[in-house]
């Protein structure tokens, strides 16, 4: 007696929304990651995304091109947050990065050095050791550069004048509202002038930036205290400046005691400036 034949199930019926879906997904993640087609690009990985949905839930049809897109716009969207970000790292590295002119007071050794004979002088290979060696300084926590040292940007010209690192008698006779220092932090106020050199007409407000950098490196911002602190002659943060007008005051920042004079100031006379780091002694 002949088996009766097993009927062979349908072959799945192709599924244009899971094809569409698709190819919407693979555009979608591609331009995603093209500056300039990035927002096209977010606007299809979405559609996709609802498309490869709609074509699961279609009765009698392949899923498999859908379930890819789905995939496909899931991947392609976190690909395309990355890129973002990549792209407006680098723009605001490029467009809003400032850079820094430094330049340390010269000392009378210094000068008197500089009128030494030639016999004297160092060599070839000497001389352009110590030319670089000063180009570097003020770029790292190892090798800083003195007090009196003066930053200039193309708007900005910031120079450290002097730092106190025992200040809390300073601040307690700058107002009687201030409070001590917490336990185990001491008050150091650093005196500052700026002085506004770009060509704004409608001026420029300052907006620099002074931390304190421990031995052990942890950072501490100017201002931020526990407590209410307020320097006698404080620098005045709020005022504009116009094209060559400039502002002396003082500032305090709170930090460990212990080994205050071990530490250095970070300095950016603005805030997409590089840190220039300063002795504190």
């Amino acid at each position: 007696m002949p088996q009766p034949q097993v009927p062979t199930p349908p072959k799945p019926a192709k599924n244009p929304i899971g094809l569409v879906a698709l190819v919407v997904a693979v555009l979608g993640a591609i331009l995603a990651c093209v500056p300039g087609f990035m927002i096209i690009g977010w606007i299809l990985l979405p559609i996709a995304f609802i498309l490869g949905i709609v074509g699961c839930f279609q009765k009698g049809k392949a899923v498999g091109q859908a379930i890819a897109a789905i995939i496909v716009s899931i991947v392609g969207t976190i690909i395309g947050v990355v890129a973002f970000f990549a792209v407006i790292g680098a723009a605001l590295g490029q467009v809003g990065h400032t850079e820094v002119t430094r330049s340390s007071p010269v000392t009378s050794s210094q000068e008197a050095s500089s009128g030494q004979s030639s016999k004297d002088a160092p060599s070839g290979g000497e001389t352009a050791e110590t030319e670089d060696a000063a180009g570097k300084a003020g770029t790292s926590r190892e090798n800083p550069l003195p007090i009196g040292s003066v930053l200039e940007t193309k708007d900005w010209k910031l120079s450290v004048n002097s730092v106190n690192l025992n200040a809390n008698e300073m601040v307690a006779q700058g107002n009687e509202f201030n409070s001590e220092p917490a336990a185990g932090k001491t008050y150091v106020v650093v005196n500052l002038t700026l002085t506004y050199i770009g060509n704004d007409p409608q001026g420029s407000t300052p907006l620099f930036l002074v931390n304190y950098v421990s031995q052990d490196g942890k950072s501490y911002l100017m201002g931020h205290t526990e407590g209410p602190a307020i320097p006698p002659e404080p620098f005045d943060q709020l005022s504009a400046l116009f094209n060559g007008a400039s502002s002396t005051g003082n500032l305090v920042l709170e930090v460990p005691a212990e080994g205050v004079e071990n530490g250095v100031l970070a300095v950016q006379p603005d805030l997409v400036s590089d840190k220039t780091f300063i002795s504190v002694k």
